[in-house]
């Protein structure tokens, strides 16, 4: 049997089953439940009409954004869950300074991935209605919980390194904009950075070797993020025994 990280657990039970957390895993679902609705014909009947690649890519680029927005922020307390506890407040706990760490980047990773299950649905349903290879779907979940995952890490540091709300925010949605925005102005190659870039590549030109390569970057991202935070637990701690 699988035992799971203490942090890990309570805030999975927290992020599961407050009422906040979900509000917001509702609203995910109801904005993609919407994507697929509008990408529905008038006329069911004419399919060949109908097998636009561009409406699943959107589909998929937009659960990706989302995804990787509601992981970082509900990481980094901009979007506030009630109960969950912070790096912060874990730092007084008798818990190891790893064992948060880890706890906390163990709880991005499991969320992103719930995230990227619970929207498999209307992907299969845009995929099929217009015509695509459901693989498109799995290839972009390749993109999906990697990115999701590491910007939930970098959101638990920005928690434990940053006391003010403003600066946290400020800096989270900095690395947002950055990493979607910023890396797709990129030239050829390092626009494969952008997670926008890398969904539309494994979506439609297949497994990719760069884009391959820009999500296993971000998957080791990850672990720097851990070996950090665990860093901060610790000098926080040592602020305190002053």
């Amino acid at each position: 049997m699988i035992r799971l990280n203490a942090v890990t657990r309570s805030d999975l039970r927290r992020r599961l089953g407050g009422g906040r957390a979900l509000t917001m895993v509702t609203v995910y679902l109801s904005v993609l439940a919407l994507l697929a609705f509008l990408s529905l014909p008038p006329d069911l009947g004419r399919l060949d009409d109908l097998r636009q690649e561009g409406l699943l890519l959107a589909f998929l680029i937009v659960e990706t954004v989302l995804a990787a927005y509601l992981t970082s922020a509900s990481a980094c307390g901009e979007i506030a869950v009630e109960g969950e506890k912070s790096v912060v407040d874990l730092a007084a706990s008798p818990f190891t300074p790893g064992a948060v760490a880890w706890g906390k980047v163990l709880t991005s990773l499991l969320f992103a991935t719930l995230l990227t299950v619970l929207a498999v649905p209307f992907s299969l349903v845009v995929a099929g209605i217009r015509g695509e290879a459901p693989s498109a779907v799995a290839r972009a979940a390749i993109v999906t919980v990697p990115v999701a995952a590491s910007l939930g890490a970098l959101g638990a540091l920005y928690s434990a390194v940053f006391d003010s709300d403003f600066t946290r925010s400020f800096v989270h949605w900095l690395t947002l904009l950055a990493l979607i925005v910023g890396a797709t102005a990129l030239p050829p190659p390092w626009d494969v950075l952008s997670p926008v870039r890398m969904v539309i590549l494994l979506a439609r030109d297949g497994l990719r070797v760069d884009a391959l390569l820009a999500s296993a970057l971000y998957a080791l991202l990850i672990f720097p993020v851990g070996v950090a935070i665990a860093r901060r637990i610790e000098r926080i701690r040592a602020m305190y025994q002053h």
